[in-house]
């Protein structure tokens, strides 16, 4: 685990309401693994999947021939994983996810990785923090993705079209850093974005299908919000930040940034007091 992600674990472990902190070290038993290999659902209908992990690193792909396949490997008797499986729902989390029975070092190991089906719709939940995450969403047909961070790094992308509509995209964190790639091609309806105090970068490369629209509430943040060519989108500063540097162009009438392009339209509307905000239109 690297040394910056051990840094927020701690701070979580001291600050959470939740923590038992008997020694100063945390304790760890040998290193357990938990193989994962789930069927599809009988039906093939939509199916529910739901994350919930903190303290370590959360790895997600496209590519499993089944459900969910993969493995969890942990050394922290509390955080012990719980399955959980019906037909038209899969859940794992950890059974004390947010106990700390002390300070965590570089032998704490807790790693999720996983590959999941692009066979049928999905609406997926992943919930967590003091985590350093890489979701691959690619190719999934995904009609609802909520995503609730703590402190975390987290990496989330798209490289081809969901092959479904999405009715709601939500990704809400703490004080985090995290970067979003392909979210035009995510295909959704509606986005949230909440965040508090970190770098955040909003790549909405993709070609939209439809009009659609994010709502940005921000604090003390530095937000990037990537436009790729061709894409009509409609920015609007409902906040009171004042620092908003943008490349490429734009359009600016009454707090409002608009690219000179037709088609379907994005509209973000930004809501943030304090920080910097910086709008790029990329070349075609």
């Amino acid at each position: 685990m690297k040394k910056p992600l051990i840094a927020v674990i701690i701070v979580l472990a001291l600050s959470s309401f939740a923590c038992s902190i008997s020694n100063i070290e945390m304790k760890t038993v040998d290193t357990r693994t938990v193989s994962v290999d789930e069927d599809l659902p009988t039906n093939m209908e939509e199916t529910e999947l739901a994350f919930t992990m903190t303290g370590g690193t959360f790895n997600l792909k496209p590519g499993s021939g089944k459900l969910v396949t993969g493995a969890i490997s942990y050394n922290v008797e509390d955080w012990e994983p719980q399955i959980t499986r019906s037909n038209n729902l899969f859940e794992i989390k950890q059974v004390n996810p947010f106990n700390f029975s002390g300070i965590p070092t570089n032998d704490v190991i807790n790693d999720w990785d996983f590959a999941l089906s692009a066979f049928l719709p999905i609406n997926l939940t992943i919930e967590g923090g003091a985590s350093e995450n890489d979701f691959n969403l690619t190719g999934m047909q995904l009609t609802h993705l909520e995503i609730f961070q703590g402190a975390s790094k987290t990496n989330l992308r798209f490289d081809a079209p969901n092959p479904v509509i999405m009715d709601e995209l939500s990704f809400i964190t703490g004080a985090s850093s995290a970067n979003l790639y392909g979210l035009g091609y995510a295909n959704f309806n509606t986005m949230d974005f909440s965040a508090g105090a970190g770098d955040y970068s909003l790549d909405f490369s993709g070609k939209l299908s439809h009009d659609a629209s994010v709502d940005i509430k921000a604090t003390i943040s530095n937000i990037t919000i990537i436009i790729p060519a061709g894409m009509k989108a409609v920015i609007i500063n409902d906040g009171t930040v004042s620092n908003i540097n943008t490349e490429g162009t734009w359009l600016l009438s009454d707090d409002t940034f608009t690219t000179l392009e037709e088609g379907p339209t994005l509209t973000i509307n930004l809501e943030m007091a304090v920080g910097n905000v910086t709008l790029i239109q990329q070349d075609s």
